[in-house]
């Protein structure tokens, strides 16, 4: 039994989002999620206490995605090359702890208002996630690699650590390109054929008469720099008025 729901084969198959697997668990998130700014706000906690909990949250999510890709390889008996992070989750799974643990503040801007986007479109339009009606292995690695990509830029946020504004946008999209090119290039060359950066789904960005990868390319760039505005709105208004200023 243990065996099956590593590998996802308890419970009754079919669509379940939007339904009690799918809700429960989403209602787990913003409760964790909640925590998380807490003590990323708490005055009570120190700079090096909080750098400690974001260390921690960081390693924990590194060690995940090396254990399921363990499983998914050596219980589940995929392909090797399921190590490749496929989708954006994949590699932002990987990229964000690291970026965290190293400080990287180029790669802050690059890639953690993407995965945090990402994250909140994946539990809000959960394709392909909650398939069985129990909360096997396969589901659990998507809810808990998913929220890592929440916790990690929020706890940043709400410490004073990093926060994203308006100047680091070009950075952004910078990043945006690298999980396109992983996605389209980089993934295509392994052989994997499917639509891995969402860009042909459908996933609610139809507008008839106009492809769906256009509709949802206008939609992402639109949405990061309103939200790389409102992350940060003081530094953001500074930023344009240096730029007034300097005409």
């Amino acid at each position: 039994m243990f065996i099956n729901w590593l590998i996802g084969e308890l419970g009754t198959p079919g669509e379940y989002q939007y339904q009690g697997i799918h809700l429960i668990s989403t209602g787990v998130v913003l409760l964790v999620l909640a925590l998380v700014i807490f003590l990323g706000r708490s005055r009570r906690i120190t700079d090096k206490g909080k750098r400690i909990i974001l260390r921690a949250i960081a390693i924990f999510q590194l060690v995940f995605e090396v254990t399921w890709r363990l499983i998914y390889l050596f219980v589940k008996k995929d392909d090797i090359l399921c190590w490749w992070p496929m989708y954006p989750c994949n590699l932002g799974g990987i990229i964000l702890p690291i970026i965290a643990l190293t400080n990287w503040t180029t790669g802050k801007k690059m890639f953690y208002l993407f995965g945090f986007i990402g994250a909140v479109l994946t539990f809000a339009l959960p394709e392909g996630i909650f398939c069985r009606d129990v909360m096997v292995f396969p589901i659990l690695k998507s809810v808990l690699q998913h929220t890592g990509l929440l916790m990690i830029p929020c706890f940043e946020h709400a410490a004073k650590f990093y926060r994203h504004n308006i100047k680091d946008y070009p950075w952004t999209i910078l990043g945006c390109f690298i999980h396109l090119f992983n996605c389209e290039v980089i993934d295509r060359w392994l052989g994997f054929e499917g639509d891995y950066m969402f860009l042909r789904s459908g996933l609610p960005f139809v507008i008839p008469g106009i492809p769906g990868f256009v509709v949802t390319v206008v939609f992402a760039i639109l949405v990061m720099a309103i939200l790389s505005y409102l992350s940060d709105i003081k530094a953001s208004n500074e930023f344009f008025l240096k730029k007034k200023t300097a005409k």
